[in-house]
């Protein structure tokens, strides 16, 4: 694989007031041109190493810095597009200035060693120059800057020094992950959060959608498919799995509390959507433990290609660890006008009908 570095240095330092005159988003290319860059599959995972704030909650998007960049994903997410970024959960040590696979999230006293000079954050992406396909993408941000969170437009402190909005910033430096670049720099004059410096925008712009809608068209309709398990509003505990069918497609990702992330099997015999689906080839499903989760409500998407499909929101209840040892009990309960011996078994985390009266 023909691969290069190109490093992207992002100035978000002075204030910048443009008119908007049209759709005019540029996209990101390997050092000295080649194709345009873009994520396979339109999805990638990000590794946050960002934290909490030493001095209290944020005030907005918090209580963390973790938390507000996972707010900011989310405005890369507009309907229009099937790009989605997921959060890696847990988040696992990087080497931000290193190639490791992961799209790492963090704050630095300096760039790789070098200075921020006027930059308050900068991206580095791993680009394959010959197929514009990209391999890595880390953002660091500026840890010697005074940083915090807020809506609407820039503010100052008493001496008219600006004070850092994390959050609009990481929705910038998150449009360069997946392949925008600055339209300021290439002459163009439009209303966008991509422009190079800082400015009252506060979230992303018309020109920001078109451009992640252009490099990541949405899908007219979701994919004709069906989230068996769990159903919306079910209880749940122990091991279990999660199943469905979906018709077409290339790939099935499951996405619990908008944060862990999973590639189901997909493909297995499932002759019951034969009439549906027009081949039977269509079933998925994903062995869990359910404890893993913890007690409580959890929300589970399935998404066909980046796009979903289905989602439920179901209860888990535990014994309050992840892998019950060395239990043992045999109950005789009615149901359903029978006596029915339930027995626990320990490799399903779960009771088992043993016997029926």
């Amino acid at each position: 694989m023909n691969q290069i570095v190109a490093f992207l240095l992002v100035s978000l330092f002075s204030m910048m007031f443009i008119p908007a005159t049209g759709v005019a988003f540029v996209r990101s290319t390997a050092s000295g041109g080649g194709p345009p860059a873009f994520w396979p599959n339109a999805q990638t995972s990000l590794n946050l190493q960002l934290g909490c704030p030493t001095n209290g909650p944020l005030p907005s998007w918090g209580p963390c810095w973790d938390d507000a960049a996972t707010d900011a994903a989310l405005h890369w997410h507009p309907p229009t597009t099937r790009f989605r970024f997921f959060v890696q959960s847990p988040s696992v040590l990087a080497t931000p200035c290193g190639s490791d696979g992961q799209q790492t999230l963090a704050f630095q006293s300096s760039f790789c060693g070098l200075s921020f000079g006027n930059a308050v954050a900068v991206t580095i992406f791993l680009i394959n120059s010959t197929t514009g396909e990209l391999v890595e993408a880390d953002t660091l941000f500026d840890a010697n800057r005074s940083w915090t969170t807020y809506a609407g437009p820039l503010q100052t402190d008493g001496v008219g020094n600006v004070r850092y909005d994390f959050h609009r910033v990481a929705i910038h430096e998150l449009g360069h992950v997946l392949g925008l670049d600055h339209p300021d720099d290439f002459g163009q004059s439009v209303q966008a959060i991509m422009n190079r410096r800082v400015s009252n925008l506060d979230t992303t712009q018309a020109d920001d959608i078109a451009g992640v809608s252009a490099i990541y068209p949405g899908a007219s309709t979701p994919s004709l498919g069906a989230l068996e398990n769990p159903k919306p509003g079910s209880f749940t505990s122990g091991i279990g799995t999660i199943s469905g069918w979906v018709c077409s497609a290339n790939r099935i990702d499951l996405q619990v509390d908008g944060s862990i992330v999973v590639q189901s099997p997909y493909g297995s015999l499932r002759g019951d959507t034969q009439g549906v689906c027009g081949d039977a080839n269509n079933g998925f499903g994903y062995l869990v433990n359910w404890n893993d989760l913890g007690p409580g409500q959890h929300t589970l998407v399935a998404l066909a290609d980046g796009v979903e499909f289905a989602r439920a929101t179901f209860t888990v209840s535990t014994f309050g660890g992840s892998f019950v040892t060395g239990a043992s009990g045999t109950y005789t309960v009615p149901f359903n006008g029978h006596n029915v011996t339930i027995q626990w078994q320990e490799s399903l985390q779960n009771f088992v009908i043993r016997g029926i009266e």
